[in-house]
């Protein structure tokens, strides 16, 4: 414990160092992996496929707030949905002017929780963000996830149906809007994550402002059970059984990663707990102390 505590000092001064240029080269990777991702996903316009394009607008964010971030994503994801079908981009224009109206309302600093949602679903660990957000930031950060998670749900639907989308003959306008609006708002897979993960979010951040023993160590096992339990009941609900496995070891990984970015952001020690009381003129004051 005490070599751990030597590393996570030495990082610490390390980051309080080069803070800014830590900050910029995690902001340009996160960026990065977000726009390929986009790309990979929904890469229909020939030109944003490049490389040098998720460079660029990676580079810009480096500096940039992560409102930017999620601008630029929007950006690319709506050229890409053009390229495919004019109605399809504006039934995703519309979707995501909702989501910039609740960001900017509720969590308008959370925008990396939004971004590196989905891109911790293309990894596998997605897990990861709803333990994150209620353990790290206020209850309100829940929305910032599970928004990045509908955006994640909302490109697998868009590249699930190209083919669909991109029959000009066979297919009007208006049955490319029926089809745009069926396959994103009545997938139930993507509606037992959303609720699983916000109810993970919830979940933690009750149980760790407990005034109990290991509140934290216990909010994140129960922040994880709960997704396991909601997703695992969905895919049994849903017949998709085979997804069980998997869901089950990204939570497994979820849960190391997460133990680790907790013992990095603040480790206490239960062992050297204090009890101490005082006074004033209205109130006597009972303090628990936790070094």
């Amino acid at each position: 414990m005490v070599q751990l505590l030597k590393i996570k000092e030495y990082i610490y001064r390390f980051i309080g160092k080069y803070e800014i240029y830590v900050v910029a080269v995690l902001r340009f990777l996160v960026a990065f992996f977000a726009f390929s991702m986009i790309n990979h996903q929904i890469g229909y316009m020939d030109i944003l496929k490049e490389y040098p394009i998720a460079l660029l607008c990676a580079l810009l964010c480096s500096f940039m707030p992560s409102g930017v971030m999620l601008f630029l994503g929007a950006v690319l994801v709506l050229l890409n949905c053009y390229a495919l079908s004019l109605e399809l981009c504006g039934i995703v224009a519309l979707i995501f002017i909702a989501m910039f109206c609740l960001y900017f309302r509720f969590t308008s600093k959370k925008g990396v929780y939004t971004v590196l949602t989905p891109v911790l679903n293309v990894v596998g660990v997605p897990y990861i963000m709803p333990v994150c957000a209620g353990l790290l930031s206020q209850i309100y950060s829940t929305i910032a996830v599970v928004c990045g998670e509908f955006v994640y749900f909302l490109l697998k639907n868009i590249n699930e149906n190209a083919a669909l989308f991109s029959e000009k003959e066979s297919i009007t306008k208006k049955s490319v809007v029926t089809l745009a609006v069926t396959e994103i708002f009545t997938d139930k897979e993507m509606y037992f994550y959303l609720c699983a993960f916000a109810a993970a979010a919830v979940v933690v951040y009750c149980v760790r402002k407990l005034s109990v023993d290991h509140a934290r160590t216990i909010a994140i096992v129960l922040g994880m059970a709960v997704q396991m339990g909601v997703i695992c009941s969905g895919e049994i609900y849903l017949g998709e059984t085979g997804h069980i496995i998997k869901v089950i070891a990204g939570c497994v990984i979820s849960l190391g990663i997460v133990f680790v970015l907790d013992f990095m952001s603040l480790s206490v020690d239960y062992s050297r707990v204090e009890h101490t009381q005082f006074e004033d003129d209205e109130y006597y004051y009972y303090v628990k102390a936790v070094p």
